[in-house]
């Protein structure tokens, strides 16, 4: 008899680790997905024959689509099984993939990369998540949520380096095969894996397709809103906001992101309400908010959400810097940018051995990953310095900054595990879904608060040099400060571009070369306030960590094991 026990549970240890190799190379190819093509998009404009806005565009509603259908997609797998869902999402997501690699105008890729495979990802990630919660329990739970998350910034990190790549040797379009035949691979040999412990299902009642429409509505708004706040403005509106040839905002009055924002908020919390009207009635709601109840999926969720937005952020910022000021290539950006992918490998492991084994809690762990950011983005601000080091040298310089934030990042891969491991078995599916929303949120208000903060810090430093100079004449100064107000991008063009751009005016010699300057040093002012600025948030979520509880009998060192379930009707 003990001979079977122990064959058995051989068995289901083995299945168990099979089914982690394989969700974790999706895990890899759907974070690569996000970030492989930034670094093709003069490829995809001359390929597809459209414009560079044309192709942001794609890219952004990409994020939308996934952004809006996550808690959809978690209710999916929950009421019909997440190994059916999960091979439904790879299907549709190799479906896309293989559209976008034959593509040959812009309006396939919206269909095959934008909508397809934004869809597949928002069926696949849950029910990843949800698969490996009900296949590993206590410190092997630890250790396989952790290293998926550690995955998760692998692929990501590997994206610019892969497929600039790809892109130069090959074709962008080969990045899209190799998506399609991955894929295929993985769900056709999860068919063959055993099954794991299933989780509880609520099936037999009648969808909630309202909640489907007030969720994606909601979340789609406020997505938007963070993506036209690089555009438009936070506040003031930088131009005008026009839809279908008709001027709704004027530049310089109320920008359409808070608004939209406002808006979005508005219906989710219609949203909200709604759900918590369908479990009054003892109906089955697409999610049931009232987890949020249980403080260490609350503080757990909003821990991930301020990490996520940290790092994203400062990781969004350098790259730009790097490719406006030194004119570094996608692949060069994607090398400078290894370290973070070097330093979260680094932490991430030895962090779950310690939380695993109890020599570390959970609030620990994640208020020092915030510390390792903060310091991070300190050290960055501190020794990029263009104008004083070569141009090796200022990826060298960098290194250590990124080097933190991405050890930061891998003390914060077991946030995943303390807020999968918190709900009972059965609200497993809506705490997945409300968790990687707000992952897949914090990486957009990330992005977005980053770039807000250049694009004030970089008019702020250029007028300030302008209206400071010596060289130029009053009305020159008075030409400049309205160009900028028109076209907020001269500020942040390289000094080639810059200098191309004055000439086309007219300005040349002392005066051109003046300006050249000024946007050099604004450059680097803003570089440094923007960074800076991505601390604050990284303050925030320590303050967040705090808060995270620390089950009754264990000390601050430690193991931290999720608090029991409460408060769930």
């Amino acid at each position: 008899m003990r001979g079977r026990d122990g064959a058995r549970r051989a068995g289901e240890a083995a299945a168990a680790r099979t089914l982690f190799l394989l969700l974790a190379t999706e895990n890899v190819l759907i974070n690569y997905t996000s970030t492989a093509m930034n670094v093709a998009l003069s490829a995809l404009v001359r390929d597809l024959r459209t414009t560079l806005t044309g192709v942001q565009s794609v890219i952004s509603l990409y994020a939308l689509v996934v952004a809006a259908f996550l808690i959809t997609g978690s209710k999916l797998g929950a009421r019909h099984g997440y190994r059916r869902i999960f091979a439904l999402g790879g299907g549709v997501f190799a479906l896309g993939a293989l559209i976008t690699a034959f593509a040959p105008r812009l309006p396939f890729m919206l269909l095959g990369w934008s909508l397809l495979q934004g869809l597949g990802v928002a069926l696949m990630l849950p029910a990843l998540l949800a698969m490996l919660t009900a296949a590993f329990t206590g410190a092997d739970r630890t250790r396989a949520l952790s290293t998926l998350a550690m995955t998760s910034g692998i692929g990501a990190a590997a994206g610019p380096v892969a497929g600039g790549l790809i892109t130069n040797y090959l074709s962008w379009r080969v990045s899209f095969l190799l998506e399609a035949g991955i894929t295929l691979a993985v769900t056709g040999l999860l068919r063959r894996t055993a099954g794991t412990r299933p989780l509880p299902a609520r099936t037999g009642q009648r969808f909630d397709v309202l909640g489907v429409l007030l969720s994606t509505t909601g979340l789609a708004l406020v997505v938007v809103a963070t993506l036209f706040t690089g555009r438009y403005g936070l506040v003031e509106a930088r131009q005008d906001f026009t839809v279908f040839g008709h001027t709704l905002l004027e530049r310089g009055g109320l920008s359409p992101a808070p608004l939209l924002a406002g808006a979005g908020v508005v219906v989710l919390v219609a949203f909200a309400g709604w759900e918590r009207h369908l479990v009054t009635r003892g109906r089955d709601p697409l999610v049931r908010v009232s987890v949020l109840r249980n403080r260490t999926v609350r503080a757990g969720t909003s821990a991930q959400l301020l990490q996520i937005l940290v790092s994203g952020g400062a990781l969004f910022l350098v790259p730009v810097f790097l490719q406006t000021t030194l004119g570094f290539d996608a692949l060069r950006c994607g090398v400078v940018l290894l370290p973070s992918a070097l330093g979260l490998m680094a932490a991430a492991a030895p962090t779950a051995r310690r939380v695993g084994r109890g020599r570390m809690t959970h609030r620990a762990a994640a208020m020092g990953a915030f510390v390792m950011m903060a310091a991070g983005c300190g050290v960055v601000a501190a020794l990029f310095s263009p104008r004083a080091q070569g141009v090796q040298a200022v990826g060298l310089a960098l290194a250590p900054g990124i080097l933190l934030v991405g050890i930061g990042r891998g003390m914060a891969t077991t946030i995943t595990d303390l807020v999968q491991s918190a709900p009972a078995p059965d609200r497993v599916g809506d705490v997945t879904g409300l968790s990687r929303t707000a992952g897949y949120l914090g990486s957009a208000f990330g992005v977005a608060l980053a770039g807000a903060l250049l694009t004030a810090s970089l008019l702020y430093a250029f007028e300030a040099g302008v209206n400071g100079s010596s060289v130029l004449s009053p009305a020159q100064k008075q030409l400049v400060t309205r160009s900028v107000e028109q076209q907020v991008q001269v500020t942040a063009a390289s000094d080639d571009a810059l200098r191309a751009k004055v000439a086309s005016r007219g300005i040349t010699g002392a005066t051109a070369d003046e300006l050249v300057r000024i946007n050099a040093r604004a450059r680097e002012q803003a570089l440094t306030v923007s960074v800076i600025g991505m601390a604050v948030p990284a303050f925030a979520g320590w303050l967040v960590a705090r808060r995270i509880p620390v089950p009754a009998g264990r000390g601050p060192a430690a193991g931290a094991g999720p608090e029991p379930p409460r408060g769930d009707p």
